[in-house]
């Protein structure tokens, strides 16, 4: 079942609804605002708050170059005074893949990302902030090769584990480091060796199931013969296991949610190489203490003509999950979240209008709401959207 919701990207509208103050009890339940407007925004990540409200990081970009960037709302989705706040150095290339909000929110938030060094090499780049934006600090970590944070979690014994990949020799390995409470780097953090002959990989995403950390990655399974899955599972000690997800095509890790205690849902995207189109992959994990004890594949999710690429995904007290992501087709991008059900698709809900529209992130908040961040642009215009809509997808 096909839902459709258009929205219109006119520059007109974008400047109205980026400083309107709508406020009525109904907007609390359902919403959709363009957050900033005129520029090149590119949304990564998004915390929901204690307060009601959502916090959502990412780059702006212009002709003069690139910021981290940090945008703070109320629960109606308007963005509150002294919002955006921008984190670089001098006047670095910097970036936001990703945020953690510290005790949702009330402690502030670490901002991660990367930061461009004068010869051009991506370097870590941290930001901690308060609650309202002002910067606790800065850290910057890296070599004479790329380094990049592209998630992080909240730690077990540490204050924050980031994953992501780092240069050696032109080759890209995995990196998972841990940081304590002032951002410095901890002797003990990780360097994972890939898979053996392997080229590249990258730690996509990391997340924290209480007594350990399991991470998805994706990584060149043979020189020249493509790429797959592969699950990382470990504690403070930074040992991990592995169990690879080996499928038929080119298959791309994103993220993954838990079910119950041993049991998780890692999802990707894949290259189907008969079709030419990007689909969804979903697979099943089992841990049993710090081994990955199994693995299963539960689906993979097409559309006939139109390339699917997903994003982030969330699981809702009912069992349900819910998938964020991007479609394209001959008419250009929009915004989709394919729903499951009994770990079977079901409904699929659209959110497009004129030019590019990018779904980034999706969290379930305590109404059993989804709320969705993106961005788009058209004609040289751009914005990040933040969505809500009830517990069925609506508006």
């Amino acid at each position: 079942m096909r839902y459709i919701v258009t929205f219109s990207l006119l520059l007109s509208f974008w400047l109205f609804s980026s400083c309107e103050r709508e406020i009525s009890p109904a907007q609390a339940d359902a919403f959709m605002k363009m957050i900033g407007s005129g520029t090149s925004l590119k949304a990564s990540g998004l915390a929901v708050l204690g307060n009601g409200g959502y916090a959502v990081c990412g780059t702006d970009s212009s002709a003069s170059g690139s910021k981290m960037v940090l945008y703070i709302t109320d629960e109606y989705g308007n963005v509150k005074d002294g919002f955006p706040r921008y984190f670089t150095e001098g006047e670095l290339n910097s970036g936001a893949n990703t945020i953690v909000a510290k005790n949702e929110g009330q402690n502030g938030f670490l901002l991660s990302g990367y930061i461009e060094n004068e010869a051009g090499d991506r370097d870590i780049y941290l930001v901690k902030t308060s609650l309202d934006g002002s910067k606790n600090w800065s850290k910057i970590y890296g070599s004479s090769e790329d380094e990049e944070v592209l998630h992080a979690t909240e730690g077990i014994g540490y204050e924050f584990l980031l994953a992501g990949y780092q240069e050696k020799k032109g080759e890209q390995d995995i990196m998972i480091m841990a940081v304590n409470q002032n951002g410095d780097s901890i002797p003990l953090s990780l360097f994972y060796s890939k898979p053996p002959l392997s080229k590249d990989a990258a730690a996509n995403f990391i997340y924290n199931a209480g007594d350990h950390y399991l991470c998805v990655c994706t990584f060149n399974s043979f020189i020249g013969e493509g790429t797959d899955i592969l699950v990382l599972n470990f504690d403070d000690d930074l040992s991990p296991n592995n169990g690879v997800l080996e499928g038929q095509y080119d298959e791309f890790g994103k993220c993954l949610v838990q079910v119950d205690s041993t049991h998780f849902i890692v999802l990707g995207n894949r290259q189907n190489d008969i079709t030419g189109k990007s689909e969804m992959l979903l697979y099943q994990v089992e841990t049993s203490g710090l081994e990955i004890s199994g693995s299963s594949y539960i689906a993979a999710i097409s559309e006939t003509g139109a390339d699917l690429v997903a994003e982030r995904l969330v699981r809702a007290e009912d069992g349900s999950l819910a998938i964020v992501g991007t479609r394209t087709n001959g008419s250009g991008k929009e915004v989709f979240v394919q729903i499951i059900r009994d770990y079977q698709p079901a409904e699929r809900l659209y959110f497009g209008g004129s030019g590019d529209q990018y779904g980034r992130d999706i969290k379930i908040p305590e109404d059993d709401a989804f709320v969705i961040t993106g961005d788009g642009g058209n004609e040289g215009f751009g914005a990040i959207t933040l969505i809500k809509t009830d517990g069925n997808g609506n508006l």
